[in-house]
């Protein structure tokens, strides 16, 4: 029996259509896997299977490697000239080694190995057929398309066949080379089907790119030879043109030397030096003098001025002024203005004021004679300066300083092609020992299969990882429910309980006899032991429950089935049990007990017939049945007329626990005119039948009534997957595997 959880109330169904995905529960997903654990192992050995047949059509392969030396910073100092070979090699850098690499690997080395070696003859270069892209993709093979020539067409004839085939084992062999780097060594491996073809296609790709090298370098070197031979050439002739011109000029301008030029325009920089402290000398005398001037007019402070400060006098006669006057007004304070020590004191100061003043004219006088030296001084070097400038800047000197400094660069120029030259030509008569083979290639003893092993876990790990994804989706688009977890997680209501789907049992009988005697004759069957826990689970929901209404979403659900076994189970616990076919559609209740031809329901509503009429009891279950009577029109009206609720109070004050089988809910809304008299209502969902979206769409049928709702009851539950979905099993029944089936009705 699930675990029960409270009941929802109205709002809790609004978006009920449209709820949220539980969290991912791992144990279910686990158990999914179980449950599928065949489609999972069926689909990992389609994979090993699949990779087994992958590597029967692959072939073994071997590997040979050789090291080659790109640049040996060792060697590259020449020991007769003691300088650098190449002014460019030491600075070699990630970027130069990654395209010694591409070329290693490029077209143009394959072509020529593939020709040397004749791979144009050999089936392993010349793969095609189905299979050429899987071997391409390992790294065992390509293919390529054709040759053209210049114009775009075309090459025929035997040519055009061979240079096909050259071109198809290049592509191979690229395919099949892999470089790695480590400092400025690359170690180049090649694949093979055979262990000797594969070390000689690493010496002949080694050889091949060091021959291409050497080329590539001599080639370099003249064309770099020719260019500054003529650059060399050019600039001797220009710079033996500058110095005949210089030669001429001085000729005519009577200058007999560059000295001469030198001197003056040392003399004129050094003037210039001088011309500027002297110009900083006036400027500095001058805002000296007059803030001399103005501290002294205005008595201020002579710190800031050194000329004042550095006076003695001046500065004594600054004390006694200050002496005086203090005491000046000290006196004023004590006699008065007019006592003979005051005016004393007063005729001292103004002889010391004098005194002042005299002094510091005196001191003003020599500041502006240092002054007007400083002036006299600056306007004799402007003009020493002006003459020997317009000495300098004459035509004759301006021109011979122009030539002069062409003839200096073009020098210089010259100098410096004239050594890159010489450099070039050393080398191109030195043979580069840089670039070399420094391990030869190697002797491959065993197959590499690193990736042969590799696709052997890949292919099981691929399997199982399909079958798993399978299994899930599998499982995610099922459209019906098998676990009450599934139930409460969805819909938000209790399961009140799981009737399971037994095996027909070979006896005689009618259907009735087949079908609820399990629950009377056999108390220890699953059958019983599940109908028995749906109903008290029910009555352990709601204590005064009387009227119980069975309906589901949709036909051939077997709510009928179970409506007759839960009262057939009440009856057996000594309640007086009455079960009522509402259904007056289709009456499966009635037809199952045999009383689909008798007056019932319908007659009773109609006024046709009595209660005690209608009434019967069946012999097996002591349960009493009102079956649904004769066909009616507008079969909703009746069932919620008064005279239906009148019948519904009369049985409660007659029996213990009535039972009303109803019609399903999406199809008519029979059920859920009913639901209004019910005190409890139990939806029936068929096991792994039953779409969500129709149970989904049943409650929203249910919602005026939702609080009625006790639960869910899952019917037709096969128990023999029941440990796959979590439920528990191993509790021995006596009559277990010997039950009637649960028929859709």
């Amino acid at each position: 029996m699930q675990s029960q959880v409270p009941a929802t109330s109205i709002d809790d169904f609004e978006d009920l259509a449209d709820a949220q995905a539980a969290p991912v529960d791992l144990l279910a997903v686990a158990r999914a896997a179980l449950r599928r654990w065949r489609l999972i192992a069926s689909v990992t050995l389609c994979s090993l299977l699949a990779t087994y047949g992958v590597l029967k059509l692959m072939p073994a392969l071997y590997k040979s490697t050789v090291e080659i030396l790109v640049y040996d910073p060792q060697q590259q100092i020449d020991t007769a000239i003691q300088k650098p070979i190449s002014p460019f090699v030491d600075a070699l850098t990630d970027a130069a080694m990654a395209t010694e690499i591409d070329i290693v690997k490029s077209k143009s080395v394959a072509l020529r190995v593939a020709d040397e070696l004749g791979l144009d003859r050999d089936p392993e270069f010349q793969t095609s057929g189905r299979f050429a892209g899987l071997a391409e993709f390992f790294g065992f093979g390509g293919s390529a398309g054709g040759r053209h020539d210049d114009r775009g067409g075309p090459i025929d004839g035997r040519a055009g066949e061979k240079a096909e085939a050259l071109d198809r084992a290049a592509d191979a062999l690229i395919h099949r080379i892999q470089v790695t780097q480590d400092a400025y060594i690359l170690a180049v491996s090649v694949t093979s089907q055979s262990p000797t073809k594969a070390q000689r296609l690493a010496e002949a790709i080694a050889k091949d790119y060091l021959a291409s090298q050497r080329e590539a370098r001599q080639q370099a070197l003249q064309r770099v030879a020719n260019w500054l031979k003529e650059r060399v050439d050019n600039l001797q002739a220009r710079v033996l043109e500058t110095e005949s011109d210089i030669e001429k000029l001085k000729a005519a301008s009577g200058i007999k030397n560059d000295n001469d030029f030198n001197n003056a325009r040392e003399q004129m920089s050094g003037l210039y030096t001088q011309l500027m402290k002297a110009r900083e000398d006036v400027g500095e005398k001058s805002a000296r003098l007059e803030q001399a001037r103005h501290l002294i007019d205005t008595n201020g402070d002579i710190q800031s001025i050194p000329e004042l400060t550095d006076s003695t006098t001046l500065t004594q006669l600054r004390q006694q002024q200050m002496e005086l006057s203090s005491r000046a007004a000290d006196l004023q304070t004590k006699l008065g203005p007019n006592h003979m020590k005051v005016i004393e004191t007063l005729g001292e100061l103004a002889a010391v004021n004098n005194q002042i003043n005299a002094e510091a004219q005196h001191i003003l006088g020599d500041m502006q004679n240092a002054y007007d030296i400083a002036v006299r001084r600056q306007k004799a070097l402007e003009a020493s300066l002006q003459g020997l400038a317009a000495h300098v800047n004459s035509e004759a000197y301006t021109k011979l300083q122009q030539l002069r400094r062409s003839a200096d660069a073009d020098q210089k120029l010259y100098e410096s092609y004239l050594s890159q030259y010489n450099d070039i030509s050393e080398r191109a008569t030195v043979q580069d020992a840089s670039s070399r083979i420094i391990s030869p290639a190697t002797l491959p003893r065993s197959t590499t299969s690193s990736k042969r092993k590799m696709l052997v876990p890949l292919g099981a790990i691929f399997g199982l990882g399909s079958g798993f994804m399978l299994a899930c989706l599998l499982e995610y688009f099922r459209t019906g429910i098998k676990t009450g977890q599934e139930v409460e997680q969805s819909f938000g209501r209790p399961v009140m309980g799981i009737i399971p789907l037994v095996g027909r049992r070979k006896t005689n009988g009618t259907p009735r006899g087949r079908l609820l005697g399990e629950v009377v004759n056999e108390p220890f069957s699953q059958l019983t032991e599940a109908v028995h826990a749906m109903r008290i689970s029910l009555e352990l929901s709601s204590a005064n429950s009387k009227v119980i209404l069975i309906t589901s979403a949709l036909p051939a659900e077997g709510k009928s089935t179970v409506a007759m076994l839960l009262a057939a189970s009440s009856a057996s616990s000594g309640k007086k049990t009455i079960l009522v076919d509402c259904d007056l559609r289709q009456p499966s209740t009635s037809e199952v007990l045999q009383n689909n031809h008798q007056p019932g329901l319908s007659d009773l509503l109609l006024g046709t017939a009595r209660l005690s009429d209608i009434i019967t009891k069946d012999p097996i279950t002591n349960a009493y049945v009102i079956p649904a009577g004769s066909m009616v029109p507008n079969a909703p009206d009746w069932l919620k007329s008064e005279r239906m609720r009148d019948l519904i109070n009369e049985l409660r004050n007659g029996f213990d626990y009535i039972v009303m089988d109803t019609s399903p809910l999406l199809p008519v809304v029979d059920a859920l005119v009913l639901t209004t008299v019910a005190d409890k209502v139990l939806v029936i969902v068929e096991w792994s039948r039953t779409p969500r979206d129709s149970i989904a769409e049943a409650f929203k049928i249910l919602r005026p009534e939702v609080h009625r709702v006790a639960g869910i009851v899952i019917n037709k539950a096969d128990v023999h997957q029941f440990p796959g979905y979590g439920y528990y099993g191993g509790y021995n029944y006596r009559s277990a595997g010997k039950h009637a089936a649960i028929h859709e009705t």
